[in-house]
């Protein structure tokens, strides 16, 4: 019956993206894309050791380029999860299997003119998650390490490859304030297209998402700065998100 419930917003700016070779290079016709979404996400316990978790994003994309503007609004990639704590089998250990989805939330256009909304396929994850405490001071140390098992988009008639992915954050309180510095690394195998292997596809990321929190009425404001460090072939711009959460029976 306990958890907590979030309605974020979230801005990117990119010019410029990871290259093949992993080198920032600029978009092709001095291209600007704009990403501002909302999420909403929340999490309830069913049963100790069992919490239920899903997000509904909603999406504006636009891109500015030499050649004219195009903008898409609507749902994005919609996502469920459920995490299996130790508790459901009579023990306490700081582990939890996390198994989740990720369905498309609206129709991929076969259009190259139209900015996509969702991946367009179906995706199923499962990660091994731990944390704990660190001392007395509010400190704690939490992560995970996953795998992402990426359906075929048949529209586009492309198969994006599966990936792997891996978050590490360390974090603490002092009074009403909140910090937490983390990491995401993601590998992903290469695409095929029209059944040909691109070798050169293969996603790859690495980022620091330092967030700050502060106690705001009933809940908690929370803003978080994404920084891609180094990645291949996904767009490296600056992300900014500021978010507000409510918990209940915690």
């Amino acid at each position: 019956g306990a958890g907590w419930f979030q309605v974020s917003v979230y801005g990117q700016r990119a010019t410029e993206f990871f290259n093949p070779l992993g080198n920032r290079q600029p978009f092709l016709a001095e291209s600007r894309f704009d990403t501002r979404s909302i999420f909403v996400t929340g999490a309830v316990g069913v049963v100790p050791g069992l919490e239920v978790w899903a997000q509904v994003p909603v999406h504006r994309l636009s891109v500015d380029a030499r050649s004219g503007q195009s903008t898409t609004r609507g749902v994005g990639d919609v996502r469920m999860a459920a995490r299996l704590g130790t508790r459901l089998v009579g023990a306490d250990l700081p582990l939890a299997v996390r198994v989740g989805a990720k369905v498309p939330g609206s129709d991929f256009p076969v259009d190259a003119t139209v900015l996509p909304l969702t991946e367009g396929q179906t995706d199923v994850e499962v990660s091994l998650e731990s944390g704990r405490a660190v001392g007395d001071g509010g400190l704690y140390v939490m992560g995970w390490v996953g795998y992402r098992w990426r359906g075929a988009n048949l529209q586009a008639a492309r198969d994006p490859g599966d990936e792997r992915f891996s978050h590490l954050a360390v974090g603490g309180s002092a009074g009403d304030l909140t910090w937490e510095v983390g990491a995401d690394a993601l590998w992903g195998a290469a695409p095929r297209a029209q059944g040909v292997r691109l070798s050169d596809e293969g996603r790859r990321l690495f980022q620091v998402l330092p967030t700050l929190g502060y106690r705001a009425g009933p809940g908690r404001l929370e803003a978080t700065t994404q920084l891609p460090v180094w990645g291949k072939n996904l767009p490296a711009g600056v992300g900014f998100s500021l978010g507000y959460r409510m918990t209940w029976g915690l």
